[in-house]
């Protein structure tokens, strides 16, 4: 091949000019906000369910799951948690926190100045509104507050968001924020150096302590009751078994130095973020949660509860618009107002279902047989539930 037709075919019409598959759908090339778009690639998507939630938002009904995932036996094992759930009373939900936040770095030549500058922020916090606020309709700042780092202060910008997820509504308030303030008066009396509009503080899309604690999206704690015996009949083990194998697991995940602790948790996040169009990166942080097991020695009933702290999600804005991810919100009645939370409440109910799955599947010795069943190539076409 010679230096002028390796260069034909990788320049933007030759690479297309080589794709079938991933170019065939034009329309969600042209509606998608992205550069150098070519077309799109597809995720299998299974539904899991029926499973009945009733969540502090008003949510009240019977739910399925859109999954998109190419995991053998992921939306069988959620089913089965659901038919678990469903014959013990459901899941219940309630949504503890909403938010977003960003943190722009104000920069000065001393970390005196930036004393100074910290003690200043809580008074301008109306100063802030009034800009923030003029830059959407739906972005509310809710709260400032500081932290000096050398001769830097971090200002924490917590805002109120409505259905979106709002990672770029409150970059661009914020944004509007530093730009009017560098120029003010104030500004120029304490020697601001600098303003940047993110220092990492709040650590988008990474796992930190900082967002576990106080949240970046949505915080929502889910549960649910396992009766013995649906646990016996559905699953196949006892609800002390069960109990034992989630304790087990969570002081070996301890030794590990694990943090957060699930059975498999990610996984729904995960499926349900690429199906609803959710910023998949964002599973980094989303997906850390922590499950709680009770055991009721008299009614030997099992309790099960989850929290998620920050979940990002929204329903309008971002992949949530394409016209499938709209289709899979659809599927969850997570369109409108207060949609967003729902879905919150949703993905932590799901996630609960999977995980007692899993965890009964672990205890009665049937995880690896499940898999090798169902996700090996010569496996069969798994049956629809």
């Amino acid at each position: 091949m010679s230096k002028s037709e390796s260069r034909a075919i990788n320049t933007l019409s030759g690479i297309k000019s080589k794709l079938k598959h991933i170019t065939e759908d034009q329309n969600t090339a042209r509606n998608a906000k992205i550069e150098n778009c070519i077309g799109s690639v597809k995720v299998p998507v299974g539904i899991a369910g029926p499973l009945t939630v009733k969540g502090s938002d008003g949510t009240n009904g019977v739910y399925h799951a859109p999954l998109a995932t190419c995991e053998a036996t992921l939306v069988a094992s959620c089913s089965r948690g659901c038919k678990l759930f469903e014959s013990s009373g459901g899941v219940q939900f309630k949504i503890l926190r909403d938010n977003m936040t960003r943190a722009p770095v104000f920069w000065f030549s001393s970390p005196q100045e930036a004393a100074n500058f910290y003690d200043l922020v809580p008074s301008l916090l109306c100063q802030f509104q009034e800009i923030a606020h003029s830059t959407s309709k739906y972005a509310r700042l809710v709260r400032i507050e500081p932290q000096i780092i050398g001769s830097t202060v971090h200002v924490l910008f917590e805002y109120y968001c409505g259905n979106a997820a709002g990672q770029n509504m409150v970059t661009f308030a914020t944004q509007a924020v530093c730009d009017r303030f560098a120029k003010s008066d104030t500004a120029l009396g304490i020697k601001l150096k600098n303003i940047t509009v993110e220092g990492m503080r709040v650590s988008e899309k990474a796992l930190s302590w900082g967002n576990i604690l106080h949240s970046r999206g949505v915080a929502v704690t889910a549960w649910g009751t396992v009766t013995p015996h649906a646990c016996q009949r559905i699953l196949g083990s006892s609800t002390w078994d069960v109990y034992e194998t989630l304790r087990n697991c969570k002081e070996a995940a301890i030794r590990n130095g694990q943090l957060g602790f699930s059975a498999n948790q990610a996984n729904i996040v995960a499926a349900m973020f690429v199906a609803c169009g959710q910023d998949a990166a964002s599973v980094s942080e989303s997906s850390w949660s922590h499950l709680t097991a009770e055991f009721d020695r008299e009614t030997e009933e099992l309790l099960l509860s989850t929290y998620l702290p920050s979940l990002p999600v929204g329903t309008v804005g971002g992949g949530s618009v394409l016209d499938t991810q709209r289709e899979a919100l659809a599927i969850l009645g997570c369109t409108g107002e207060g949609s967003k939370v729902r879905l919150a409440g949703l993905i932590a109910s799901f996630a609960l279902a999977l995980d007692v799955s899993t965890a009964g599947a672990i205890s009665n010795n049937t995880f690896a047989a499940s898999h090798h069943k169902f996700g090996r190539s010569t496996s069969p076409i798994p049956p629809k539930l």
